[in-house]
């Protein structure tokens, strides 16, 4: 397992002192770091069908912070200018296997939560201005030096469609505490109270709700790790659907009326029984579980642009010996559950499969299994076999991986 990106600080200190706590800086996180593509490759991808990519032009567009959403035009970037101007481009760990790999390093903590991996190229005095996001991230400088200016928390309100990661104008969901009239969501009154000027390798993490702005000092690449963090009405609403679809509907009843009440009033034995609905909804554990993972795994935007293996089981064991590696798609989300009944979750559904619980804890935690890891599992080889028949997993030589 790669070794974790803090430096010289222990999970356990980063967890008790920092998750979801307060924001910390990471030297050298990334040790000699070296971006896994540069920021003509970034562009590249902007201009690809399929990939979720946006132009913020502080200076130089048709109004001041003009967004532009991709695919973008061929001839976008000839005229941009050297300054006040981003591009950038979500989902990039599904497009750039090396870029999936720096996510892997963040393996103490629940690999479910993953988002993304966001890059940005932020020429010279550019930014997206002063924000507010309601994920977990960590902010990887890349190339060139950034400035980043950290708020004060609870200094605004984030955004309900989670932040920098929406993918439409901040004019749709624009409130009192970001400034009118702009493309992109800019806190109305952003106070900074510190500030850190960033590396190549150098890491910032955030947790939700923290005012932050980044300004290029140099032409930059950042890689931002975000983290889900759905929120209670998204779950609440989810399982409602979950809950109806795979049990007994219950509905209001009324059959204790009594006489003399006003026709227009709702009254409080009417709200009793509302209340006697809602509990009525007995939750088991299995029940949890079997909803949460199927919500949780389920693609945030789109499934994965994948290939379907169409040969046989025997045609793909030899051919995972011939190659010797198989990988999970980049885009590909899953989960585990072994605390009852193993359960395995993948992209929104739950596989059938005949895997222990040890198992599905090791299928869970890695991305990458070796032929000789997996010989004489043929339980284990089935659902690699039933995963790349799917589209979400594929196989590569062993010597490519290893470069």
């Amino acid at each position: 397992m790669s070794s974790t990106p803090l430096a010289n600080m222990t999970v356990e200190e980063f967890l008790a002192n920092y998750w979801q706590k307060k924001p910390v800086l990471i030297r050298q996180a990334f040790p000699n770091f070296q971006p896994p593509l540069e920021p003509d490759e970034l562009a590249g991808l902007a201009l690809q069908e399929g990939v979720l990519s946006r132009l913020i032009m502080e200076k130089g567009g048709d109004y001041p912070w003009q967004l532009k959403h991709g695919p973008l035009p061929e001839d976008t970037f000839d005229d941009l200018g050297d300054e006040y101007w981003t591009l950038l481009v979500q989902e990039v760990d599904r497009h750039v296997p090396e870029v999936a790999d720096l996510f892997d390093r963040f393996h103490f903590l629940p690999s479910w939560r993953k988002d993304d991996v966001m890059v940005s190229f932020a020429a010279r005095h550019a930014g997206v201005g002063a924000h507010i996001d309601s994920y977990d991230v960590f902010l990887l400088q890349g190339s060139g030096k950034r400035r980043w200016e950290i708020g004060r928390p609870g200094a605004g309100t984030a955004p309900a469609d989670g932040g920098i990661r929406a993918n439409h104008s901040a004019s749709q969901s624009q409130s009192k505490d970001y400034i009118e009239g702009l493309d992109v969501r800019i806190l109305a009154d952003f106070e900074p109270v510190e500030a850190y000027d960033l590396e190549p390798g150098d890491m910032l993490y955030l947790p939700p709700c923290v005012p932050h702005n980044g300004v290029a000092i140099e032409p930059c690449l950042t890689f931002s790790f975000g983290f889900l963090a759905p929120s209670r009405a998204d779950m609440v609403s989810d399982f409602g659907h979950w809950y109806e679809e795979n049990h007994e509907i219950i509905r209001y009843g009324d059959p204790d009326l009594l006489e003399g009440r006003k026709e227009g009033l709702i009254t409080n034995n009417d709200l009793n029984r509302v209340l006697r609905v809602l509990q009525q909804t007995v939750i088991e554990r299995d029940d949890l579980a079997r909803w949460f993972g199927t919500f949780i795994t389920r693609p945030q935007r789109g499934p994965a642009d994948t290939e379907e293996f169409e040969g046989t089981f025997d045609d793909f064991v030899q051919d995972f010996e011939e190659a010797g590696t198989w990988r999970r798609h980049e885009g590909v989300r899953m989960a585990g559950w072994v605390d009852g009944k193993p359960r395995l979750f993948v992209e929104g559904e739950e596989i059938d499969h005949d895997l222990d619980g040890e198992a599905i804890t090791r299928l869970t935690s890695n991305r990458c299994f070796s032929h000789a890891a997996c010989r004489g599992r043929s339980d284990f080889l089935r659902v690699l076999y039933q995963l790349t028949k799917n589209g979400r997993g594929y196989l590569v030589s062993t010597q490519e991986e290893s470069h």
